[in-house]
Formats: C-alpha cells, sequence, structure tokens
C-alpha cells in the first residue's frame, strides 16, 4: 500500500508539518501549489520538529487550490487544501502501476520515479525555502505526471 498523506493546512510557517500522519518518513506527504505553481499560504512546511527527527517535509508538491470538486448533495464546486493535493498523487501512483504492473506493492521504486520526475519548483519563494531539493516547502518539486508514467513504462 502506498501512503499518501496531506501535509497539513497550518502554513506558512517553518515546522508546521506536526501531525500524524504527515510527519512520518514512511508515508509519502503532500503539500499544495496554485494554479501558477505557487505554494499555497495554507500549505504545512518543515522541518518536522515536533518529533524531534528534523526530517524534511512534504515529500512533494501537486495542485490544491480552487481544485474542482464534488460536494454534499450532488453539487460540485471549489475547494483549497492539501486534502486537494492528496489526490492527485493518488491518481499518479494508480497511473504509474496501470503503467507499469511490476511496480505494484514496489513502494521505494514508485517513490523514486514520482521524486525523480518532479518538476523543478519554479514559483515564489517564501517561507521555509532553502533553495535545495528537497525542500521545506516543496519537498523534491511539483509532480509531472506525464514524465512519471513515461518513465514507468520504459521499465
Amino acid at each position: 500500500i502506498f501512503v499518501v498523506v496531506s501535509a497539513g493546512n497550518d502554513g506558512p510557517e517553518c515546522e508546521t508539518v506536526a501531525s500524524p500522519l504527515a510527519l512520518y518518513d514512511s508515508v509519502f506527504s503532500v503539500g499544495a501549489v496554485d494554479q501558477f505553481g505557487n505554494i499555497a499560504d495554507f500549505s504545512s512546511r518543515g522541518p518536522v520538529t515536533v518529533d524531534g527527527s528534523g526530517r524534511v517535509k512534504p515529500d512533494i508538491v501537486a495542485p490544491g487550490v480552487d481544485v474542482f470538486s464534488s460536494l454534499p448533495d450532488g453539487t460540485y464546486g471549489t475547494n483549497s487544501g492539501t486534502s486537494m493535493a492528496g489526490p492527485h498523487i493518488v491518481g499518479v501512483v494508480a497511473l504509474i502501476w496501470s503503467a507499469q504492473p511490476e511496480l505494484i506493492g514496489d513502494i521505494d521504486a514508485t517513490e523514486q520515479l514520482i521524486i525523480t520526475t518532479a518538476q523543478p519548483y519554479t514559483g515564489t519563494a517564501f517561507g521555509c525555502f532553502s533553495g535545495d531539493r528537497p525542500s521545506n516547502a516543496y519537498g523534491f518539486g511539483v509532480v509531472d505526471v506525464y514524465e512519471a508514467v513515461k518513465q514507468a513504462l520504459k521499465k
């Protein structure tokens, strides 16, 4: 099982990835970007200090601002939050595993594929930016589903 967890909505301060499950090393945590590729103000940022680890989180970022979604009573509308970004990564995993069934259940290889195909973050730099990858603001970058699936097909 590939565990994808939303990083939380306690940004823009550093050290705000503090709630289980997002803070754990064994999960793939997701922050949020807007339509312009900028980190959402609300997106939680690392490093994780609540457990003393100092680990970098989130692992990656995906669209999470004004995402069109289903709403109660059979309606639709937009919502924002890292909980809107998380399903993007779940979809990426499903597409990778559909494209390359040999990767099903290989969590480490799937995670590495998503990380290595992520686009560098080029948005506005504010709050917890180190300039390095991974960063405590955007992890390894912005998910690139096309490139991830393309690389999965080559395996």
